[in-house]
């Protein structure tokens, strides 16, 4: 019984010894579509790589001085980090309400009212324009600088806009007050003298 397992031995050890061997070398090779492919067995017009010895012992590691274990990043490396966090927090924004303007009469048998607004920036992620009439909001928060008011009652209001991002109040527009004139029909009476 020795003797045939040790011929089994032999064999295993020599398909061991051959497939690392054989696993040190890579083939690669472009197609006609300029694709780059990289296999274990050759191909028609490929070039041989060789591969690092993965059995090898590695290098010893180098080692940094106790002063300062952290990484350090280079002059150029902090001047590229310094704007991205910069760029991660937004600026402050700034509303201004472009039209009405304050003190306006706004003649409208529809009563309508447009409000244009201006910003400094874009609304970020999570911020939302509501606006206030008459010191109560009116309708649902937007991401648009535009309202166009329908069937607004005759008389004087106060519009503002406030900004807010996740339900915190981050920015408002100055109140503007409006005078709105609206046509009023009043019935006649017949035989009224």
């Amino acid at each position: 019984m020795k003797v045939q397992l040790l011929p089994s031995l032999y064999v295993l050890s020599g398909l061991l010894v051959t497939s690392t061997a054989s696993a040190q070398l890579a083939y690669t090779w472009v197609d006609e579509n300029g694709v780059i492919h990289f296999s274990d067995t050759p191909n028609q017009g490929a070039k041989t790589i060789s591969l690092p010895n993965l059995e090898a012992s590695a290098p010893a590691p180098k080692v940094q001085s106790t002063e300062s274990l952290a990484p350090q990043a280079s002059p150029s490396e902090k001047a590229v980090e310094e704007p991205k966090a910069k760029a991660d927090k937004p600026h402050p924004l700034t509303l201004t309400m472009l039209t009405p303007q304050h003190n306006e009469t706004i003649r409208s048998n529809r009563g309508l009212i447009d409000i244009q607004l201006e910003a400094n920036r874009k609304l970020g992620i999570g911020e939302q324009l509501q606006l206030i009439l008459d010191g109560k909001p009116y309708g649902a928060p937007q991401h648009h600088l535009t309202w166009q008011l329908k069937n607004i009652d005759r008389g004087t209001h106060t519009l503002a806009v406030q900004a807010k991002r996740s339900g915190k109040l981050i920015a408002s527009t100055s109140p503007v007050t409006v005078h709105l004139h609206r046509a009023s029909i009043k019935p006649t009476t017949k035989g009224a003298k």
